[in-house]
């Protein structure tokens, strides 16, 4: 590929990744203010977040065996649809003020589509690595981060002085413009044509397959119970220490200003560092960082916590994408990274929110971290048993 034209196709992927993670963090790190804004509960605000994240199961293998069985339904195809059903969210969320029952139903499609649309970003880029096209994933999921950062900074504020509600229209103009450049990405026809070669597998025969893999979307979901929680109720943590909306924001972004290193580092440290042990690296680091938001008790503590995601968060994402390109056949590549979206971002991801939406309610801001940490400590030692199996 000639080098103008790999920058292109880098600079567009990157806008990819960028656009969607400023999306995510306007619509769903400002959840539980939103939601409280418009009279929700912190246990309907869970119900919510988790029907959103497990809902997915259901709609998620039956797209990822479309892109790996029929070349028509590719992993760009999909991603565009996937972005169009968010725009049309998001002008939904917009005119539903007045109903409890419709913003709900729309939060729990935006969740679905959000979570379904993660797995095709990264398939689009695995398939290109997997053909010799040098696009640079690490570097663009990390400019996501630093978007998401930056969206998050700047929406604090927003909210903090105007409404909640402010986050709308900006996340309907970000899914905009991701549809768009989504629609400007070109695959390279040989990775097209190869990505469904072999046999395509089911869910099952996949994890029957791969048990290592199977063990390390267990472990990963619990992992990211943790982590979601922590994220989703970040108000609430910063509130154990006196701060407000906008110290929130910052937190928020001070973490992931730090994936954007990270992530961009990653592909260096591979080389010397073997992924195993990089997973479990950062899997420990899950375990330190939850225990910290539930030992903090002043702004420098919940600051330092927040900046641990660089070697939480800021590893374990190309870590997992890296691993599932790796260890499952090319052929099984869209449905492996949508399995781990749906164990992450969606399992994980449901189960911490819901039961942390019911212990606020019932325990407050310290049992729910402690319950976020008993997540991450089992865990860190279901990957550890993950990545030693043969």
């Amino acid at each position: 590929m000639e080098s103008g034209q790999l920058r292109r196709l880098n600079l567009c992927y990157a806008g990819i990744q960028s656009l969607y993670w400023a999306g995510f963090a306007a619509i769903w790190a400002f959840l539980s203010v939103l939601l409280l804004y418009r009279g929700f509960s912190n246990s309907q605000i869970g119900t919510v977040s988790a029907l959103a994240l497990l809902m997915p199961l259901a709609v998620q293998p039956v797209l990822a065996s479309l892109a790996d069985r029929d070349r028509r339904f590719t992993s760009r195809r999909l991603a565009m649809a996937l972005a169009g059903l968010l725009l049309l969210c998001a002008v939904g969320l917009w005119c539903s003020a007045g109903s409890m029952a419709v913003t709900a139903a729309l939060y729990v499609l935006v969740g679905i589509s959000l979570t379904a649309t993660a797995p095709f970003h990264s398939a689009m880029a695995m398939e290109l690595q997997q053909h010799g096209v040098a696009l640079n994933y690490g570097l663009s999921r990390g400019l996501g981060s630093a978007c998401y950062a930056a969206s998050v900074l700047v929406l604090g504020v927003v909210v903090e002085r105007y409404a909640p509600t402010a986050v709308l229209p900006v996340f309907a103009g970000e899914m905009l413009l991701l549809l768009l450049l989504t629609w400007r990405f070109r695959a390279s026809p040989t990775a097209a044509a190869a990505a469904g070669s072999g046999p395509v597998l089911s869910v099952g025969q996949l994890l029957r397959r791969y048990p290592a893999y199977t063990w390390l979307l267990v472990g990963c979901a619990l992992l990211m119970a943790c982590h979601s929680a922590t994220c989703t109720y970040m108000i609430h943590i910063v509130g154990k220490v006196g701060g407000s909306e906008s110290m929130m924001g910052s937190a928020l972004a001070v973490a992931a200003f730090l994936e954007l290193p990270a992530m961009g580092l990653f592909s260096r440290v591979r080389r010397k560092v073997p992924l195993a042990w990089l997973l479990i690296f950062c899997a420990a680091f899950f375990v330190i960082r939850a225990g910290l938001f539930w030992a903090a008790r002043s702004v420098p503590v919940l600051y330092l916590a927040a900046a641990l995601d660089f070697f939480e968060y800021g590893i374990f994402i190309p870590a997992t994408v890296y691993y599932v390109a790796e260890h499952i056949d090319p052929a099984n590549q869209v449905k492996g990274q949508s399995l781990m979206g749906m164990a992450t971002t969606g399992v994980g991801s449901a189960f911490g929110n819901f039961v942390s939406g019911q212990l606020l309610d019932r325990a407050g801001v310290s049992g729910m971290l402690l319950f976020c940490s008993a997540c991450a400590a089992a865990g860190l030692l279901v990957v550890i048993y993950a990545v030693r199996r043969k």
